[in-house]
């Protein structure tokens, strides 16, 4: 699973269609930074230098922005109120509008690891007031989480950047049991899906969560949330736009719904090498071309998709060995230090126990009803498929239990058991 342009959609309702964040590099020089900021943001010259001399490059702090937020309001009131010029009225709204929305994109979608300033370089998609709705802040603003996470993912990285509150709401909206949270009752879908949440204190301690990942059933997975919310925030089809999304020309990522199908409500094939869709060797620029024209080639289209899921969690027989195989979704190692096998992977594929009994009843009675009709071909792929399919959680559950009593843990539990009650017997006797 993975976050997708369809989560950024229906969790903060902000745009995933429009022209990606362009710019060259992180961030801007001073120079550079210092007339925009004077431009756009009515900023004394020798403020902004002195701004960025403390934030050590062309970065602004969350304090001073807010403070020329509050004087430029101050002067566009003071302004008004006098009748000066339209103009001069104007300008000063806008660049306490501009103060706003910077302040406002800095503390949420592009937050930095810092968490102290935003960069000046996000002013430049804020110059023109007429045109911030047609910027395409979603796939940037998901590009820019991405990186943070591929960082954190690994060693020696001590803190985390990007929206962590669509991280947090996203966590949330698909997994039941994970973290601490509160759903408000008086929440409606006109708002953003991530509003119906209220987090509260998860646990303390790190190990904690891995366990909680690891042994976390498929019944506690909701692929698909956003059902309800359709009506407020209908599916985009940009969303299965394959490819790299990009905030700017340093921070790059794939998007590759293709990997995540049960997401999107069907079955979930292996999928192709992600070399394939995200093809090395692009820049900014023929980035942008093949997001905009994303049906010629950056598209999974309705053959690539497969079938709908009967279950939410279901997938074709063979991927979950080949997911072990080329990823690691165990976060802590085996308790006796045993590899995880190929063989005994597909519990991953059942939630709980199962009731053999009642599976075989089902398909035999599936079976049954199906011999004494009149069947042709094609009617009886589709039977064999299915009882094929139903099969498939009686077989994972056999091989787990299999596992377990090869292992021996059952006989020593049994056994375990037994020696108790002899010794209690002995206790109470004496």
């Amino acid at each position: 699973m993975t976050i997708t342009l369809d989560d950024v959609s229906s969790l903060l309702h902000i745009p995933i269609t429009g022209k990606m964040l362009d710019h060259n590099g992180t961030s801007c020089t001073k120079e550079d930074g210092e007339e925009m900021c004077v431009e756009y943001l009515n900023f004394p010259i020798s403020k902004c230098k002195k701004e960025f001399q403390k934030m050590k490059g062309a970065h602004i702090g969350f304090k001073a922005l807010k403070d020329l937020y509050l004087d430029n309001l101050k002067d566009a009131l003071k302004a008004e109120r006098l009748k000066k010029p339209a103009e001069d009225v104007e300008f000063l709204r806008e660049c306490t509008i501009r103060c706003y929305l910077l302040y406002l994109i800095g503390a949420t979608i592009f937050t930095n690891k810092s968490m102290q300033y935003v960069d000046v370089i996000f002013l430049t998609y804020l110059r023109d007031l007429s045109l911030v709705n047609t910027w395409n802040w979603g796939a940037s603003g998901l590009a820019y989480l991405y990186n943070y996470l591929d960082a954190a993912s690994r060693p020696r990285c001590g803190n985390h950047g990007g929206y962590n509150c669509l991280f947090q709401a996203w966590i949330m909206a698909h997994f039941k049991t994970f973290g601490g949270r509160f759903v408000d009752e008086r929440y409606t879908h006109d708002n953003p899906y991530a509003a119906r949440f209220l987090p509260l204190k998860g646990p303390k301690f790190p190990g904690q969560h891995r366990s909680a990942l690891d042994t976390m059933r498929m019944d506690e997975v909701v692929f698909c949330p956003y059902e309800e919310h359709r009506q407020t925030r209908p599916f985009q089809d940009i969303s299965w736009y394959t490819g790299w999304i990009m905030c700017g020309s340093a921070i790059i990522n794939p998007h590759l719904p293709e990997r995540v199908l049960r997401q999107f409500g069907h079955v979930q094939s292996i999928p192709r090498h992600p070399d394939v869709s995200a093809k090395a060797g692009m820049n900014r620029f023929t980035i942008a071309d093949a997001f905009a024209s994303y049906l010629t080639a950056n598209y999974v289209t309705e053959e690539m998709r497969g079938p709908k899921v009967v279950r939410a969690f279901d997938t074709v027989p063979g991927y979950i060995p080949w997911l072990y195989r080329v990823s690691h979704p165990k976060i802590l190692p085996p308790v006796e230090a045993d590899p995880p096998t190929h063989a005994s992977l597909e519990e991953d594929n059942v939630s709980g126990e199962c009731d053999v009994s009642e599976v075989t009843k089902k398909v035999r009675a599936d079976l049954r009803k199906a011999l004494d009709g009149q069947l042709n071909l094609a009617d009886a792929l589709v039977v064999i498929e299915k009882a094929y399919t139903d099969l498939e959680p009686v077989d994972a559950y056999l091989v787990r239990r299999k596992r377990k009593r090869d292992s021996g843990e059952g006989t020593k539990k049994r056994k375990k058991k037994k020696k108790t009650t002899t010794e209690d017997a002995g206790t109470s006797s004496l």
